[in-house]
Parts: structure tokens; sequence; C-alpha cells
């Protein structure tokens, strides 16, 4: 009695002979299409026209420092089970005209701490669901469609950086700000919200 797929059709090879056109290899990628840079959206609820004006965003790096096993002879081996680290969030947007997105980071750092006055910073005193605010990082695919969503949770800013004039500049160039965000951690779905 013969073995493997014998019926008639496409991809016969005769009897015994497996049908290597209805096999599939695990090795193969789904798709051979690559990441580009520009397949990205990012979406901050709190931010809209830093969102709106957008050049850049990451997905920051996560590291986990391992736990050393202290030895008699000197050589200590790594163990699992060390502290977990994100890098920081960074995104760049182009400064609008009326300077509302990055105004926008300014005040948010300004309502998380005392800024002018001589008592204890406000988030010292009390820390409140207003200082904070979910980033969405939508990764596209070549059609630009939603493919995944990068959700940092209990986002809030760091650091916010200058806005430099230059009148010895030959052409109109946008200036372009950096802002940095800390965050609790994030996670990598194929849902928003998930």
């Amino acid at each position: 009695m013969p073995h493997g797929y014998t019926g008639e059709g496409h991809g016969y090879t005769g009897p015994g002979i497996p049908d290597v056109s209805r096999v599939s290899n695990p090795r193969q990628p789904d798709t051979n299409n690559y990441l580009s840079s520009n397949y990205f959206k990012l979406e901050i609820t709190r931010l809209p026209t830093v969102t709106y004006f957008c050049q850049t965003a990451s997905i920051p790096s996560l590291s986990i420092t391992p736990v050393e096993q202290p030895t008699a002879l000197g050589l200590r081996p790594k163990l699992m089970g060390g502290q977990y680290a994100f890098e920081d969030l960074n995104v760049s947007f182009v400064v609008d005209e009326d300077i509302k997105n990055w105004t926008e980071v300014f005040d948010w750092m300004e309502s998380i701490g005392n800024m002018r006055g001589f008592g204890p910073p406000v988030i010292a005193e009390s820390i409140t669901d207003d200082f904070f605010s979910d980033i969405l990082l939508m990764v596209t695919n070549s059609a630009y469609q939603p493919k995944y969503y990068v959700q940092f949770r209990d986002a809030f800013p760091i650091a916010l950086s200058g806005i430099e004039f230059n009148s010895t500049a030959l052409e109109t160039e946008p200036i372009v700000a950096n802002a940095t965000f800390s965050y609790t951690s994030y996670k990598i779905t194929s849902q928003p919200n998930a």
C-alpha cells in the first residue's frame, strides 16, 4: 500500500512521494516585507499637537541585570532574577508656529512639581492620575495599517529640549524639539488597549 499523498491533481509527484507544494516550512516567515522607520503613528491623548507634529519615536530598549552568585573560587556565575530596566521614551516633534506643542509638554511638566514656589513639590504631597498619561505607539504594515500597538503605562515627561533660533540660517528650516518620557512599563499587543 503506498504511503503519502497519492491523489491525482496539482502537485502530484507519484505514488509514495509527498507533495512538496502542500508542505509548509516552519522556518519560512509569513511575510518578507521589512519594517520601515516611517511605519508608525504616535498618540498622546494629553498632547494632541505633539501627536500631530511627531517626527520620531522609538520602542525603548529593555534590559535585565543578572544576579551574581558569590563563590569561594572567584568565578561568579550569573543567574536570572535581577531587576528590569526600561529605557526612557524619546519623542521628537516639529515645533508649530504658535509653539503650542512645546508649551503642552512644558505646562505638563510644570503641573507635576512646584516650579516657582519654595514649598514641597506637589508630587511629594499626593500623586494623582492628572500627572500621568498613557502613550500609544502604533506600528503599521507596508500599507500603513496598524499591525501592533506599543502601550506605555503611566507616562510623564522628564525632559524637554530648548528652542534654538538662528538668524544666520540660509534657508527656512523647521525647529525640532525633543521630549523624554518616563513610564511604568510597556507591552506590545496586536489589539489596542488589550
